[in-house]
């Protein structure tokens, strides 16, 4: 599989010989509601494809528990 990542600023990067891919995303977008008013609606979504998503699934827990992991020490004064 190969994946087309295209920036707002027209730069594309390409991905190649993609095994699994998970992708998960949140897009807002504007409308109108009752009397005028604008309402932001919230939409997130995630697709994923190949063979070993049980493990794919356990890579991304793992980035989020660092991710977060980072997050906590940069909020305590923490440099790494």
């Amino acid at each position: 599989m190969k994946v087309i990542i295209e920036h707002d600023d027209g730069k594309k990067e390409v991905f190649q010989s993609i095994t699994d891919l998970y992708i998960a995303y949140r897009q807002e977008s504007k409308v109108v509601g009752m009397k005028d008013v604008m309402n932001i609606l919230y939409q997130s979504r995630s697709h994923s494809w190949g063979p070993n998503l049980r493990e794919l699934v356990k890579e991304v827990q793992q980035s989020l528990i660092e991710l977060q992991d980072f997050l906590r020490g940069q909020r305590h004064g923490g440099s790494s």
